[in-house]
């Protein structure tokens, strides 16, 4: 009965929130929000059919949530986190598994609108298929919407991420947003916030702040350099959640553990190249994982195109990309660095890249504001 309750909840709430942004004239329209709602609403009800014969962490958050009196328990940085979140909705409301399931569905679907809100504050582009240009088509794709749609990290820490780079889009007068998605990522994955912090830093020194060129490029390669090296250790210490240095095993062990995970794919020894492209773009056609596996293949060669067209235009035309899309660039490149090392299998990997594909959306958007420029030459 609450799972009525909910939904009625949830689509109320929804008009409200898409009424605020209507007045917003960069944005296509509110039918196209609404579309952007059922697919997600739609992908939810695909996840809840997933669970049923397959494992998912949403049980044991619930479970733990439920079965524990001490909402403060879980308030500490990481996985916990999520419990968190869902205490009070579970412990204080007594709402269900699927009812607390469709709220962090919203969630994550909040998350994907503030995405869509900085492409469309940030880059312009004309219809390409019935009145939608390539944005509001790319935040249609179902992967970003699938693992969203639980009660997880993944629709909490997109919603921070989302928080994050709504209010970065315009700094100057959003700062609730940055400060409200900063926390969150710092609760749930430390890491990501320092790959978002040091994504900044290296793209402030790559942008017009008055250094001469020479000495902007090699603060990027000696940046870039120590990162590399720095990786190994810096991983040892963020067991993926935590900054805590005296559980380094452990991150050892869990992307041991996930590497034997059911996903058919295992990432564990590749080396930091293969890891990266398994991580993007698989699984591909050739991989032979299933159903399941051979659909998500379509939507990886989509990601395949997105990424060369966005490099071949980085080299053409790297000044055009400044400001937030040197933000946008960096972070992607940082965090899947990162995530590629600790997702032990490809079904970690599909979970973990939602988190980063909405950076590479806004990188080819803007790639493709600069085709005719190139066309030119």
């Amino acid at each position: 009965m609450d799972v009525i309750f909910i939904i009625l909840f949830i689509f109320l709430l929804n008009s409200f929130f898409i009424r605020s942004l209507a007045a917003d004239t960069r944005i296509h329209s509110t039918g196209y929000l609404w579309l952007l709602f059922s697919v997600h609403l739609l992908l939810t009800i695909a996840y809840v059919l997933y669970t049923v014969d397959n494992r998912s962490d949403s049980v044991s958050y619930f479970t733990s949530a439920n079965n524990t009196s001490d909402w403060f328990s879980f308030f500490e940085t990481g996985t916990k986190f999520v419990g968190f979140i869902a205490w009070p909705f579970i412990n204080v409301l007594g709402l269900s598994y699927y009812a607390v399931m469709l709220l962090f569905s919203y969630i994550g679907f909040v998350a994907i609108v503030l995405f869509y809100l900085v492409a469309v504050e940030n880059i312009r582009l004309d219809p390409v298929f019935n009145g939608l240009t390539p944005i509001e088509l790319l935040f249609l794709l179902p992967n970003l919407h699938f693992w969203t749609s639980s009660l997880g990290k993944g629709s909490a820490i997109l919603f921070g991420l989302g928080l994050f780079s709504y209010g970065l889009s315009r700094f100057n007068r959003r700062i609730t947003p940055i400060v409200l998605g900063g926390f969150m990522m710092y609760m749930l994955r430390p890491h990501i916030l320092l790959a978002y912090v040091v994504a900044l830093i290296i793209a402030l020194f790559t942008s017009n702040i008055g250094l001469k060129p020479v000495y902007k490029w090699m603060i990027l390669a000696v940046a870039f350099i120590a990162f590399f090296y720095l990786s190994g250790s810096v991983l040892q210490f963020t067991d993926t959640d935590s900054l805590d240095i005296t559980q380094s095993e452990t991150l050892m062990h869990r992307t041991s553990e996930l590497s034997h995970a059911t996903s058919g794919v295992d990432l564990q020894n590749y080396n930091i190249v293969f890891k990266l492209f398994t991580f993007w773009f698989r699984p591909i056609f050739f991989d032979q994982l299933g159903l399941m596996g051979f659909i998500v293949s379509f939507e990886n060669a989509i990601y395949l195109f997105l990424f060369f067209l966005v490099i071949r235009m980085l080299i053409k035309n790297w000044d055009a990309y400044n400001g937030y899309f040197r933000v946008s660039l960096f972070m992607f490149l940082i965090a899947s660095i990162i995530l590629a090392q600790v997702s032990g299998n490809l079904g970690i990997a599909l979970r973990q890249k939602t988190q980063i594909m909405p950076f590479l959306f806004i990188l080819y958007c803007k790639s493709l504001t600069l085709r005719p420029v190139v066309s030119r030459r």
